[in-house]
């Protein structure tokens, strides 16, 4: 299986790239299972005054359901990682104490069950979808961490494999499809 997780801050369009990157890889033969944002159906608040417990909440999440979904499909698509998960939690809460160290300690342990991290920029000005901020301060301050907890981690050459830019569903295809066994 080969998992790749599109990363970033949000309202940077990883939701649609996530779904045309499922049916692009689906034409080219392949099956595929899609884990869309799961911080839609957290029930607790988020964005500027989300709670310890609602990020908590999204990183378990997350977890559970790429554990769930990872052996339905010979790729899983996942619309964020944990450590970008992570980013909202240290926005708020920061680094320095013993409960965000063991939730960075933990989300960077399951970074290395992910082939492939794919780091969009903000490309355009937020634009309200009824759930995230759109506050541009936010998203900048989250884009940064984003900076922090990935640039200095990942690189072409680590596992996962992170590579950043405005790349489209067809370009990150052609970065999965030669990793997997012939179809």
């Amino acid at each position: 299986m080969f998992k790749v997780a599109l990363v970033g801050t949000h309202g940077i369009n990883k939701t649609t790239i996530a779904y045309e990157l499922a049916g692009v890889l689906k034409r080219r033969g392949r099956t595929v299972e899609l884990l869309t944002e799961i911080a839609r159906e957290c029930p607790l608040p988020l964005n500027e005054q989300g709670t310890r417990e609602a990020y908590q909440w999204v990183i378990a999440r997350q977890i559970q359901l790429e554990i769930e979904k990872s052996p339905r499909a010979e790729i899983l698509v996942c619309d964020r990682a944990v450590l970008d998960n992570f980013a909202y939690f240290v926005r708020r809460f920061g680094k320095s104490e013993a409960q965000s160290a063991a939730l960075y300690t933990y989300c960077s342990a399951w970074m290395e069950s992910y082939d492939l991290l794919v780091r969009f920029p903000v490309t355009r000005a937020l634009t309200s979808d009824g759930f995230r901020s759109t506050n541009s301060d936010f998203q900048r301050h989250i884009d940064v961490l984003c900076d922090e907890l990935f640039e200095s981690a990942y690189s072409a050459q680590t596992k996962p494999s992170y590579v950043r830019g405005a790349l489209t569903a067809a370009q990150i295809a052609d970065l999965i499809v030669p990793n997997l066994p012939p179809a």
